[in-house]
């Protein structure tokens, strides 16, 4: 009885890690979360800037670039 109990236990919470969301929701006062946080959404604005500007160098006429 208690193996099966066991058993039961071990699937049910491997079922719910599995279905975690994607995004990291922080507590109020946990600074290393949320400082973690921070910097992935600050490296993926930055990512997402250095795409755009290249897309804007691309569109550039050649006789305006300098040589």
């Amino acid at each position: 009885m208690n193996k099966i109990k066991i058993i039961l236990a071990l699937l049910t919470l491997s079922i719910s890690t599995s279905v975690l969301a994607n995004e990291v929701k922080c507590k109020t006062f946990d600074i290393g979360c949320k400082t973690k946080k921070f910097i992935n959404e600050t490296k993926d604005f930055q990512k997402k800037g250095l795409e755009d500007g290249k897309d804007q160098i691309k569109r550039i006429p050649d006789n305006l670039r300098k040589k």
